[in-house]
C-alpha cells in the first residue's frame, strides 16, 4: 500500500512540474475592425450597407475596387456575386462554368474604366450588361 501511495505521490509530482514547465501558446490577435453598423451615428456614409437599394456603379466601383478595404471589398463582392446569380439565365446564358478569374476580370475592367455617366447607373445594370456581354445568348434556343 505504501508503494502505492509512492507512485501516485511520485507521479502528481512530476506531473505538477510538467506542467509548470509547459507553455501556453497564444496566437497573434488581429486589431479589431471599425465599427460597421448603421446605428451608429459617428459611422462613415461611404461605407456600403445592407440599406444600399440602387446602388450606384460609382459607389460599387470604389468599394469593389479599394486597395485598402478589405470589408469593403467583400461587400461589394458578394453585392456582385448575388446580381450575377440572380440574372443568370433571365439576362445572360448559362453554360459551362467560368474559369475562376475570368468574371472577376471582365468586369474590373468595366469599372475601372466607367464614365461619369455610366457611373450614375446602377451597379446591377453595369454588372448585367456585363455579363451579357460575357456570355451572350441566343433566347429562342438556349432557354
Amino acid at each position: 500500500m505504501i508503494s502505492n501511495l509512492l507512485i501516485a505521490a511520485s507521479l502528481l509530482a512530476a506531473s505538477t512540474l510538467a506542467i509548470a514547465d509547459s507553455e501556453t501558446y497564444s496566437y497573434p490577435r488581429a486589431d479589431a475592425l471599425p465599427q460597421d453598423d448603421t446605428s451608429n451615428f459617428l459611422r462613415d456614409p461611404a461605407l456600403l450597407t445592407g440599406f444600399d437599394l440602387n446602388l450606384s456603379a460609382e459607389r460599387f466601383a470604389k468599394a469593389w475596387l479599394s486597395k485598402t478595404n478589405e470589408r469593403e471589398r467583400i461587400k461589394a463582392d458578394m453585392y456582385l456575386l448575388g446580381v450575377v446569380d440572380a440574372s443568370e439565365g433571365i439576362a445572360w446564358c448559362k453554360g459551362k462554368p467560368f474559369l475562376p478569374n475570368t468574371l472577376h476580370e471582365y468586369l474590373y475592367a468595366r469599372f475601372a474604366r466607367l464614365s461619369k455617366q455610366e457611373g450614375e447607373q446602377r451597379a446591377s445594370k453595369v454588372i448585367t450588361d456585363g455579363m451579357k456581354e460575357l456570355r451572350p445568348c441566343n433566347w429562342k434556343n438556349n432557354k
